[in-house]
Order: structure tokens, then sequence, then C-alpha cells
């Protein structure tokens, strides 16, 4: 098979076990919320992307995607895309994909990070004016929203009860494990887990880690969430203390240098190194290549480093970049449910056009999609 059609493969398989998109892409096909609009999609660009990309695209108007990080970008998804009309920017820097697509004159986005729209109103303020509303899925992209508000009224749907307690909590931390055993062949019983981050999905990776057989600490600055995680029976030491016994470390802040190289270069033991946030750079790989006096290439997505001579190996999965969508990893269902409430956002906000500011996603909405979810489980 080429790539377009293996892709399209996994999404047909996809859809028949959790047919929740495909149902939703009826009701777009019928209603076509968005015709005569322009819309574009800052996102990973996995197979899961494509399921949803697909039904949206039924709904009318002209659709452009953009990938939010070349290193989750599966070619075969770009290829399919393509086939069926829909402009994709990949490639280049980060900058130059996410002009490209505000070339297109967006009326609505749906970002990931509060990329597309950073540079939107970095760059091409005078455009700002054209967009109606927008969507932001990520706790980073929500703290950056929070740091430069948008002329526009924006969406979160990050802090929605669905993305919190099922997409961030189970499809992160169901997916995550099974790639770190599957690149390094390790075990997780009996091994020391250090979680960086107690947000919804560092619970997620921490609860799962202990459900594998790892003995979990976690490191967190936040002190309410700090005695969450000692209340579910959890260790929390400081970063230094933490790092002393962990055979893998995992980031899961959604904050630039949460793991910095200066952390790094006081570890004692051989570590492995995971990312299960949203950005590439909570880790500090960029600090630790550059000072590192030897590395090689283990195999697909690991490598190691040491900062001194005969010093402790740092292994480096997926280059820092989130992991489990590096590997497109872990059940489909909770980002396909997290994708059909994005989607009836965009059909929600085609509809309206909200003040300037952040919003929560209306519960409502929530469980209109929660309840399609069971339907479709039963």
């Amino acid at each position: 098979m080429d790539r377009a059609t293996a892709a399209a493969a996994e999404v047909a398989r996809i859809n028949t076990f959790f047919p929740l998109l495909p149902r939703l892409g009826l009701r777009w096909a019928a209603k076509r919320p968005w015709e005569d609009m322009t819309v574009a999609v800052n996102a990973h660009l996995t197979t899961l992307t494509a399921a949803l990309v697909r039904e949206l695209a039924l709904g009318g108007g002209t659709w452009v995607v953009c990938a939010a990080n070349e290193a989750t970008t599966d070619p075969g998804v770009v290829e399919l895309l393509r086939q069926q009309g829909i402009q994709v920017e990949t490639g280049r820097d980060g900058n130059d994909r996410y002009r490209a697509t505000l070339d297109a004159h967006p009326e609505l986005i749906a970002d990931v990070g509060y990329e597309l729209i950073s540079t939107l109103l970095e760059q091409r303020p005078k455009q700002a004016s054209e967009v109606r509303a927008a969507v932001e899925i990520t706790r980073t992209g929500i703290n950056r929203l929070r740091q430069h508000p948008a002329p526009f009224g924006v969406m979160n749907i990050n802090d929605g009860e669905l993305k919190y307690n099922v997409e961030n909590r189970h499809g992160v931390g169901e997916g995550l494990w099974p790639c770190v055993t599957n690149i390094t062949g390790m075990h997780l019983s009996g091994r020391r887990v250090l979680v960086i981050g107690y947000g919804p999905t560092g619970q997620g990776v921490a609860t799962y880690a202990r459900a594998f057989g790892a003995s979990v600490e976690v490191v967190e600055i936040d002190p309410i969430r700090q005695l969450v995680a000692q209340y579910d029976g959890f260790p929390t030491p400081d970063l230094a203390a933490g790092l002393e016994r962990a055979d893998i470390a995992v980031t899961v802040t959604g904050k630039k240098g949460a793991l910095p190289l200066s952390a790094l270069e006081a570890v004692d033991s051989d570590l492995v190194l995971v990312n299960a946030g949203h950005g590439r750079d909570e880790i500090d790989v960029t600090g630790l290549r550059g000072s590192a006096v030897e590395g090689d290439e283990l195999g697909p997505h690991c490598v190691r480093f040491r900062l001194r001579a005969k010093g402790p190996w740092l292994s480096v999965l997926g280059d820092g970049n989130p992991l489990n969508i590096v590997l497109n990893a872990g059940s489909p269902e909770p980002v396909l449910l997290h994708f059909a409430l994005l989607g009836r956002t965009l059909e929600h906000l085609a509809g309206e056009r909200p003040s300037p500011g952040e919003h929560r996603v209306p519960r409502s909405l929530e469980a209109e999609v929660a309840t399609a979810a069971i339907k479709v489980r039963r």
C-alpha cells in the first residue's frame, strides 16, 4: 500500500470500532455549517487528526491544515488529506507554516499551543479582525492565551470536563507507557518512575505507571497539586532528590525547561527521559546534546548522551517531543472523543461570534458529545 492508502485504512479501522466521528460527519454533511467560510486547523497530523478533518470537510467551507510539529506528522496523513483537496502546510519552520496557513485568511481557527494565533497577533495584527472565533485545546495554549489575550473569542476546550477527565488522564496515561516499553524493551514492574507535573495528564501518567507495576514519585511545585499527589499515594520529593532515585523521568508540565540541563548534570545513574507534555522543550534536549561528551543512536526514537566521561547514560526518547503522539499510540477513543468536541465547538462558533477573550467550552456541548459516545460504546 502507498502511504495515503495505508493512512485511509487506519482511519477506516478506527472508525469501525468507535464510529463517533462518522456519525457527526453525517450531521455536518446535512447542515453544512461552514459553507463559504475558511477554517484553519493547527494540529499534530496523525491518523486520528485525519479521521477528524475528513468528517469536518463534509460540512462545507475551505479547510487549511497546518502541522503543529514535524516530529508528529505522518506523511501518509498529509498525502491522504491533500488527495481530498485539503490544503496542508508542512515542512519549513513553524513560522513559515503558520504564515502560509494564515495566507488563506481563516475566519475560524482551531489551535494547539496558541502557535497559529500568536503568529497572527504578532505578525499579522490587522488580519485579526477577520477572525470571528478560535478554539484552543492545550494547557500550554491556554497559559499563553492568558498572557496575551486575543481580540476575538477563544474557546477553552482544555479545561472542559471531557478533556480533563478522559483524554488527558486516560488517553495519554494509557498510551505513553507501551511506547516506552516498545522503544526500550523495559518492563515497568519494579522500575522507579519520576513524573514531573501533576496536572490531569500527569495524574494519568502516574496512575498508569503504578498500574504497570512501577514505583512512582511526583515532582510538583504547586502546593495544592502536590498535596493531591500525596493523598493519591505518591511521594513528592524535590526535583534533585527525585532524579537521584529515578530510572525513568517524564515531564508533563506544559512549560519550557521543566527538566533543565543543570538538573541533568547532577544525575549519577542511567536515566531514561520522556516528555508527555505538548511542547518539545520541556526537557532541555538542545542543551543536553550541546554539552554531551559522548552520544549515540540506539534505534528509532532513542538517542543517549553522556555529560561527562564514564558518567551515566541519559537516554532521550522521541527527541523530547510528546512521545505518545510521535508514535500515535494508545487507545484512539479518548482522542476521538476530544476531537468530536472540537468539531461540535467549531460548529457552535460558526453560528456565533463570542465576545473577545477566553470562554469555557459550554457544558451542554460536552454533555451532548458524551451522550453520543456512550451510545457508540454500547
